[in-house]
């Protein structure tokens, strides 16, 4: 039996998609009105999550926090791109990555964290806001 999947087209604004990740009120969670919004949603939720750590899927997530906050040194910008295309191609085929820039503090003083991770990307062909990550090396982690 095969089965079709259709693209989620958002007309009745009383149906929601999904859920944010983050709150929208004490207790909350954000209802999700498109297939972009949800989708980026869904991509932060896999970049924040460490392999094995969600129950009944050992493989969901990615080695990127681990790397993160690893002293820098001239392959982590390939590790951070590694660890982020392998994991979206595998989960999130509905999303293309169109670049992935890592910018060190080596490479850029000015900057206020070690690292920032800007992440262009579209989902069903739609683009969307880049999500930008920025790590410290106090281990603060800020994904926008």
């Amino acid at each position: 039996m095969a089965y079709i999947i259709q693209p989620a087209v958002q007309n009745n604004l009383d149906t929601y998609l999904g859920v944010s990740i983050s709150f929208g009120a004490p207790g909350v969670f954000t209802s999700l009105l498109s297939a972009a919004e949800q989708g980026t949603s869904n991509l932060k939720n896999l970049l924040l999550t460490r392999i094995g750590e969600r129950v009944h899927q050992p493989t969901y997530g990615t080695r990127l926090l681990d790397i993160i906050f690893e002293p820098s040194n001239d392959e982590i910008k390939q590790d951070v791109v590694d660890a982020i295309t392998g994991p979206v191609n595998f989960w999130l085929s509905y999303i293309a990555i169109n670049e992935i820039d890592v910018v060190t503090h080596l490479d850029d003083p000015s900057i206020e964290y070690q690292l920032r991770i800007t992440i262009n990307f579209t989902v069903n062909n739609i683009t969307v806001n880049p999500i930008i990550i920025f790590a410290g090396e106090n281990g603060q982690l800020i994904v926008e």
